[in-house]
């Protein structure tokens, strides 16, 4: 009886595995957000604004990376 649950249990991992993770994503798509990412990072750089804008510009810049790689791998 142990070994029944134990095989399916194995067997619903790996079938959850296989439904729930995300497909791989093409590099030249997460390309597209890094270089997103180092454009919004220059602008950002570039501004004639006082610090504490800059870091609060520079971490929208990586919000929004981590939103596009996301959107890409769901």
């Amino acid at each position: 009886m142990k070994k029944l649950i134990v095989a399916v249990l194995a067997g619903l991992v790996l079938l959850s595995a296989v439904l729930f993770f995300p497909p791989s994503v093409a590099a030249e798509e997460v390309g597209g957000c890094f270089q997103e990412h180092v454009t919004c990072r220059e602008h950002a750089l570039n501004l004639d604004a006082p610090w504490y804008q800059v870091t609060l510009f520079l971490t929208l810049c990586d919000l929004a990376l981590a939103k596009c790689i996301l959107h890409l791998s769901i």
